[in-house]
């Protein structure tokens, strides 16, 4: 669209990055936000916000903007048993089930060796030093059932096993190709109690 204003083509251009937001949904966002300007300064200011505050956890890699997250530094989570995840939703998804209550390692991707992403780009070594450090005793694998998801899992299980820990995974109730984010609460709490170890 050549003739519009380059602001408003880099809001676009900005929204269009987002992910399942094409050229098209990106435009009409823009030109929602833009004839409701209150709206737009608080999204501005909310923005600002997490760009000057948020940060990762710097125990499970999660996104706070305190010191350790709230799990974290929850004394009534078990600290010996930790789920280890891909991303921040998935951490969502789980405490959605209200069924897990020991802490999170955020790998923050999949293992997916075509896109460039390869072991020493996720935090497993970090997992490594918490299993050492924290008298962890059971890993749970919750990650997609997907292509990437099950590399993942094969590399930790193989990675894992030196280390004193039971290693469990979340149970086939999640349907492969499937991602933990958009699973439902009943399947993701079923997967949960009939996990099994590897």
């Amino acid at each position: 669209m050549k003739h519009l204003p380059d602001f408003i083509q880099r809001l676009i251009n900005e929204f269009d990055k987002l992910p399942g937001i094409g050229p098209k949904t990106a435009s009409r966002l823009v030109f929602n936000l833009l004839h409701r300007k209150e709206d737009i300064k608080e999204l501005s200011e909310a923005l600002a916000d997490a760009y000057k505050n948020i940060h990762l956890c710097p125990q499970c890699y999660n996104l706070t903007d305190d010191g350790l997250c709230s799990i974290c530094r929850n004394p009534q989570r078990d600290k010996s048993t930790i789920c280890i995840v891909a991303n921040n939703q998935d951490v969502e998804a789980v405490e959605k089930t209200a069924e897990f209550n020991g802490v999170y390692h955020l790998l923050n991707g999949l293992l997916s060796p075509l896109e460039g992403i390869t072991p020493d780009k996720l935090k497993i070594k970090e997992l490594a030093d918490r299993i050492k450090n924290n008298g962890v005793t059971e890993i749970i694998l919750a990650l997609d059932q997907s292509m990437e998801g099950e590399a993942t899992t094969i590399y930790l299980s193989k990675f894992l096993q030196d280390y004193p820990v039971i290693i469990s995974q979340l149970a086939r109730g999640i349907p492969m190709g499937a991602n933990i984010e958009y699973t439902d609460e009943i399947t993701l709490t079923s997967a949960l109690k009939n996990r099994k170890k590897i």
